[in-house]
């Protein structure tokens, strides 16, 4: 798995054509990391190596637990499923302060929020 070079880019958790109704605005993120997933790859153990490689524990030792984020089972079967019948699936969440963005194009986006960038 390999990082691809990333344009600047920002989003909010629900893009940028969705109407928010709350009393804060959500956060707007900005793109860290771009990542593919290899074929033959599980889509889970590339978030993993992806997410590990962004936030760099120190010294290279993490207690990262996927399952305390997102369903690894569900994402496996949605990011699979969805590749093989050719179908647009993005699932994200959030680990730590980060939002990770799984896409069906065999992509992994992980976002920092701006306000960590400052």
């Amino acid at each position: 798995m390999q990082s691809e070079p990333i344009a600047s880019e920002t989003t909010s958790w629900f893009r940028n054509d969705t109407e928010h109704s709350g009393p804060s605005p959500p956060p707007q993120y900005a793109l860290t990391a771009s990542y593919s997933i290899e074929p033959n790859c599980s889509p889970v153990l590339s978030v993993v190596e992806a997410v590990v490689d962004v936030i760099e524990p120190p010294g290279g030792q993490t207690s990262l637990r996927l399952y305390e984020h997102v369903n690894p089972d569900a994402l496996e079967g949605l990011i699979v499923a969805s590749s093989e019948k050719k179908s647009d699936v993005e699932v994200r969440f959030t680990i730590e302060e980060y939002l990770i963005v799984v896409r069906s194009t065999k992509t992994i986006l992980i976002y920092e929020p701006l306000e960590a960038r400052r």
